[in-house]
């Protein structure tokens, strides 16, 4: 986390904003960029910038889904962005006579970005309609002398497990997190820690989504830190923007990024600049954000210079911190839209992941690797090293997602055809729409995705692959496991019916649980998707289970240009769908 010295502004409350009640999914109400506009509390607003108007224009605020926050500290709900919204704290309470549980600064922030909502602008999350859950890790906080805010602190095995465990797996009350955020971090390269291994495995089993910040050591490689450096949850770094330049185009200098180191358990070795560990960027720069000044936490020396107030906002805070509540508050909206439309599969956090990765914009300078072989666009890294698949756009991902379809009260939802939102079984399938996203399985050869119709030349493809490390824990740190790292690949062919199908493009990145291809198609006509198994990496189980789940999301930009008998096939695809019934090929 950086920021500017202390500088802590109250909105002048006699030019207050109002209008919007408790409940508003105003498009208006958004974090704020401390520039842009006028003051710190009108700059640029981040729900825009990432697209988020396209969810609650549809009344999604992440009203059905529950988000934990977990960190060193707890989330201050009495900051007036903030009251009412945690719903639950999540600490060990067997630990005693320690820092367990205090609230923080840090927290604070990351919990306003991710579920604040109030009666100003400048104060609502990303999904802030949602239950907040706020975990704490941390027995300890410890900082020079005479420092008065510190991030560093200390935790034990069973400070850190009890609230992952509890969100991930026991749950409370029946009732487990949908997605969990943790902006912390810690050296660890290879992500082979105890501890990312053990989230790595909760989040394979609990079918929850974890988004962790990539960490602020840049702009050097290999600077990717636990629990982040893990192959299972969606690691953010953080773009930038300046007075100049309001919009976040640019990945920051400070935020972490690959090469990532890689280590094989099944030979003890360590591969060197083996992967790309950024998934996605988003907005962690300069931000207006709600400010905890008690004594507590990670302030661990002077006085509360708020007097108790819960109406100051701190500016120019920068940080991957905040990055990633930005993604896990996005992700939110997703499952809350995949609850709504009644698809299992559609909250699959390897779907959501895949969808929120192939709508990505490319930043500036972002380069994943991809060369012209002379027949073939091919890429082995996959991601670019500081941006992974580009910026957050949830514009983009919600056209990948649900497209133009519609809930409809007490019969599901209406869908024009032009998305394709899952297909039967595990394997492939064809005559799908332009867009579109599916949950597959394989453990040898080749599944096909065919596209309908004729794409242009000169549309802008895009498609993301990916996939889970099989990585167990039973009940302490001691006991996880490493078991296997598949290698996939995904290709696009184009089925030219003069010079036969040829493939177009081919991801091949060995290391990775990514598979990202985004070019210009060069020129018109069918295309196809293959997702291809090419064994693992390593395997250490005796009984080894080789079938390997993954999510795979696509978008053509432009319109098909269907036959006629395509044409007379869409038209039968506008119908009602009933919940719980997937929409997808005959």
């Amino acid at each position: 986390m950086t920021h500017q010295p202390l500088q802590l502004a109250k909105f002048p409350r006699f030019s207050c904003l109002v209008g919007c009640s408790y409940l508003c999914l105003s498009p208006a109400s958004a974090i704020v960029s401390s520039y842009g506009g006028t003051n710190i509390f009108n700059g640029v607003y981040i729900n825009d910038v990432i697209g988020a108007n396209a969810f609650y224009q549809q009344g999604f605020g992440g009203q059905r889904v529950v988000i934990a926050n977990i960190e060193a500290g707890t989330v201050w709900g009495e900051h007036e962005s903030l009251q009412g919204r945690v719903t639950r704290t999540l600490s060990d309470p067997t630990i005693t006579g320690t820092q367990l549980g205090q609230v923080d600064w840090h927290a604070t922030f990351v919990g306003h970005a991710l579920a604040g909502s109030g009666m100003f602008t400048y104060q609502d999350g990303i999904a802030p309609l949602s239950q907040l859950w706020s975990g704490a890790i941390a027995t300890s906080w410890s900082g020079a002398p005479l420092e008065e805010y510190v991030g560093s602190f200390s935790i034990t095995d069973a400070s850190f497990l009890y609230p992952y465990r509890t969100a991930l797996v026991t749950g409370v009350n029946g009732t487990r997190a949908d997605v969990i955020n943790s902006s912390w971090g810690f050296g660890d390269p290879t992500g082979t820690a105890a501890e990312t291994i053990a989230i790595d495995a909760m989040l394979r089993s609990s079918g929850a989504i974890g988004v962790f910040s990539a960490g602020n050591s840049g702009p050097l490689g290999n600077t990717v830190g636990g629990p982040g450096s893990g192959y299972n949850g969606i690691t953010v770094g953080a773009l930038t923007n300046t007075e100049l330049r309001p919009t976040y185009d640019t990945v920051a200098d400070f935020s972490s990024r690959g090469w990532s180191d890689a280590y094989n358990p099944q030979t003890n070795v360590v591969v060197t600049n083996a992967r790309a560990t950024i998934d996605i960027v988003a907005p962690g720069d300069n931000l207006t954000m709600a400010f905890y000044g008690g004594v507590s936490g990670g302030h661990v020396s002077g006085s509360d210079p708020t007097a108790g107030s819960g109406e100051f906002y701190i500016p120019n805070m920068g940080g991957t911190s905040f990055s990633a509540p930005i993604v896990a508050g996005a992700a939110a909206l997703m499952v809350d839209a995949g609850k709504a439309y009644g698809i299992a599969e559609m909250t699959h956090p390897l779907v959501v992941k895949a969808a929120l990765m192939a709508g990505a914009t490319p930043t500036q300078g972002w380069d994943n690797g991809q060369h012209f072989d002379g027949a073939v666009i091919r890429t082995s890294q996959a991601l670019d090293l500081a941006a992974g698949a580009g910026a957050l756009n949830l514009e983009k991902a919600h056209s990948i997602y649900v497209g133009n379809s519609t809930l409809v009260a007490g019969l599901g939802y209406f869908t024009d055809g032009l998305n394709t939102m899952g297909v039967a079984g595990t394997t492939g399938a064809s005559n799908l729409a332009a867009r579109g996203w599916d949950l597959g399985a394989i453990q040898n050869g080749a599944n096909i995705y065919t596209l309908a119709g004729v794409m242009a030349a000169g549309s802008e493809f895009s498609a993301v692959l990916t996939w889970y490390a099989a990585r167990g824990f039973d009940v302490s740190l001691s006991s996880v496991q490493d078991t296997a790292l598949s290698n996939l690949s995904l290709e696009l062919w184009c089925l030219d019916q003069n010079l036969g199908q040829r493939m177009v493009g081919r991801s091949e990145s060995p290391w990775g649980t990514n598979e990202h291809l985004r070019f210009t198609l060069a020129e018109t006509g069918q295309y196809q998707l293959r997702v291809l198994w090419e064994g693992q990496n390593y395997q250490t189980a005796s009984n080894p289970d080789l079938l390997t789940e993954y999510g795979l999301a696509w978008s053509v930009s432009a319109i098909p240009e269907p036959s006629l008998a395509t044409i007379f096939s869409v038209s039968l695809m506008i119908f009602f769908m009933k919940r719980n019934r997937r929409s997808g090929c005959p």
